[in-house]
């Protein structure tokens, strides 16, 4: 604003609070306009429709008809997109004198190792994994094999070759079977990098990928790096991609989420003692575990560097392959729960390779469900849910009475369910209703709980109640449902919308983003079933009443976060949500410039917890029109 003196200044400064007041005035008009009883009617036929078409699809992807759904329904436009969106990534990507030149200005210059065991493989299918690595546009690598006794000749004789054509490239012959644990660490003794990465026989590194790595460990070292991925189907064609979060430790003890690309910092390989054989079908999945138990530095590179071969024996191609795989994956988590010292036992999770922790409480502590209410008819629909569908016993029910001049059904409620009522009176402010049901509350752990939500898994209470007591751990949320059984809120991110979303909302997941069936790190968590210990609630002087409607749950996980907690989304304790039963949807205005004027440097760095390569312009996690070209690790 050179040049401008003070009067003119200040002039400006009234039309710019002018023009907000104009757009404040518009958006609270569109609110109510989009709250109207006719709008949300002449909807209704989209969001049946909608609904038809998911439970169609569920229903046929649990049938014998699953290749017809497969063939028909979903897939084709998928591949199609992706297939459109990996052209734009490729051709985005920079010229290899670009890498060249960049990689001269990075601080370090670390030796990468990649080590590959190698038994029985495919010719052309190892010819293009070595291929992948000679192609790369980081330089200072190595290639580090052990074949483990395969049958044909051409193996030792194909790699004997290349290390004459390559001193980079070292190798070495087992006459016994070592198994892929016992080869890839016999791989790993020829190697001297700083940094050793995993590259499968029939896999394919993109040509940046060394690279990337380099430059994601250029600001400081790194135990473990991890990207997203991809798959090739019989004809080469990328498909299927994984996008990651970045660093989630709950995440790591529901899968192996890491995955393809892995890499380690040789010191962190060394002290861990590398791969252990008792674990082989998930040897790194044990390895990940040990490294990152005792709170390694992860980094998480947000592009497909790795491109992972569907065939029959991989588990690419179908999660029955190698089954073994799924019961060493549970003895390394088991394992991982005695060293920690962990009160928790491991159970199956909802797909292959997936696990659930379930963790023992400390005590019976006092639960406080802090519910909000001014409909009896509903409030007595979830009353009664929680006395039949809630097996934790030591709990206290806080009903905050919001009056409105026909109040004798709640007080009767109140009574017959041997609730504590508080009254509140004025304007819906959830804020500030939350807040005085808390101080009203007796509870070691407040659990706040929409009027409209009822449980659909019996301990659903127990299990938030349980993470709540972790020290780490500041926020704990649920699964919840709609009623047609489509996601209302798996976690939440920032940046969707230019403010909070709830990922694959309205959907019955989502291709690109299948982190919903198991629990994780997330940045926020919706205040319709929100855990938090009182004593972290007082700390953090509760909601915000500079939120009264909106944004009040995003408010506090943030500032939960910031003094060093973490939250994280539990889909064990699920629930069903109506959604706005007893008030109407929408965002003010006023709510979300405070909101992003308060959190807007966390909306410049991006959700840590969804991936930058899926879209920030819709809650359905649909692929990002743009790829995530920059090459900077998360």
């Amino acid at each position: 604003m050179r040049g401008l003196t003070p009067l003119a200044l200040k002039a400006l400064e009234r039309e710019v609070e002018r023009v907000e007041q104009i757009l404040a005035k518009a958006g609270d008009r569109l609110l109510e306009i989009d709250g109207n009883h006719l709008v949300r009617a002449l909807r209704a036929p989209g969001r049946l429709l909608r609904d038809w078409r998911g439970r169609l699809g569920q229903s046929l992807l649990h049938s014998r008809f699953h290749p017809l759904y497969v063939r028909l329904v979903r897939p084709r436009a998928a591949e199609d997109a992706y297939r459109r969106w990996a052209e734009r990534e490729e051709a985005a990507m920079p010229a290899p004198q670009w890498f060249t030149d960049r990689a001269r200005q990075f601080a370090s210059q670390p030796t990468i190792s990649v080590v590959m065991p190698v038994h029985n493989p495919r010719r052309e299918w190892l010819v293009e994994a070595v291929e992948s690595l000679r192609n790369q546009t980081w330089p200072d690598w190595q290639l580090c094999v052990c074949d483990d006794a395969s049958r044909d000749a051409w193996v030792a004789e194909y790699f004997t070759a290349q290390c004459a054509a390559d001193p980079r490239v070292r190798f070495v012959r087992s006459d016994s079977g070592l198994g892929i644990a016992g080869a890839t660490n016999r791989a790993g003794e020829l190697a001297g990098g700083d940094y050793v990465g995993f590259l499968d026989q029939d896999d394919v590194l993109a040509p940046t990928a060394l690279h990337s790595v380099a430059e994601a460990v250029g600001s400081g070292p790194a135990d473990l790096v991890y990207s997203d991925e991809d798959r090739l189907d019989t004809n080469g064609r990328r498909v299927e991609p994984i996008f990651k979060p970045g660093w989630s430790p709950d995440l790591l003890l529901s899968c192996m989420y890491l995955g393809h690309f892995l890499v380690a910092r040789r010191t962190a390989l060394d002290r861990a003692g590398w791969l252990r054989t008792a674990f082989n079908g998930s040897q790194d999945y044990d390895l990940a575990l040990r490294i990152t138990e005792d709170g390694g530095e992860v980094r998480h590179i947000p592009r497909i560097l790795y491109h992972w071969r569907r065939h029959p024996g991989s588990t690419a191609a179908h999660t029955g392959a190698k089954p073994y795989s799924h019961a060493a994956g549970f003895q390394a988590l088991s394992d991982a729960v005695r060293r920690c010292g962990s009160a928790a036992e491991v159970e199956n999770g909802p797909f292959p390779n997936s696990y659930r922790l379930r963790r023992k409480l400390r005590g019976v502590p006092l639960a406080s469900i802090v519910i909000c209410s001014r409909n009896a008819r509903v409030l007595e629909r979830c009353l009664k849910s929680l006395e039949t569908l809630t097996t934790y016993k030591k709990r206290q029910i806080v009903v905050v009475h919001h009056l409105t001049g026909n109040d004798a059904g709640i007080a009767r409620l109140a009574l017959c369910h041997d609730c504590t009522r508080v009254r509140y009176s004025g304007p819906f402010d959830f804020s500030t209703m939350c807040n005085v049901g808390a101080q009203a509350s007796a509870g070691e752990v407040l659990v706040f709980l929409n009027d409209d939500v009822m449980p659909l898994a019996p301990d659903w209470l127990s299990t938030l109640v349980a993470h709540a007591q972790r020290p780490d751990v500041g926020v704990v949320g649920a699964r919840l449902l709609y009623p047609n059984g489509a996601i209302q809120h798996a976690g939440m991110a920032i940046g969707i919308m230019n403010g909070v979303g709830h990922p694959q909302r309205h959907t019955f997941g989502s291709g690109y983003w299948n982190w919903w069936p198991v629990a994780r790190d997330v940045s926020a968590v919706t205040g319709a079933c929100l855990a938090i210990r009182k004593g972290l609630f007082d700390e953090m002087g509760g909601f915000d009443p500079a939120f009264p409607v909106n944004y009040n749950d995003s408010d506090l996980c943030l500032r939960v976060r910031k003094a060093g907690y973490r939250v994280i989304y539990e889909p064990a304790a699920v629930l069903t949500h109506a959604e706005c039963r007893t008030r109407r949807p929408g965002v003010r205005n006023a709510e979300r410039n405070l909101w992003v004027r308060r959190w807007g440097s966390w909306l410049d760095r991006g959700d840590p917890f969804y991936n930058p390569n899926l879209s920030n312009q819709s809650e359905d996690a649909a692929l990002h029109s743009n790829p995530a070209t920059a090459h900077r690790p998360r």
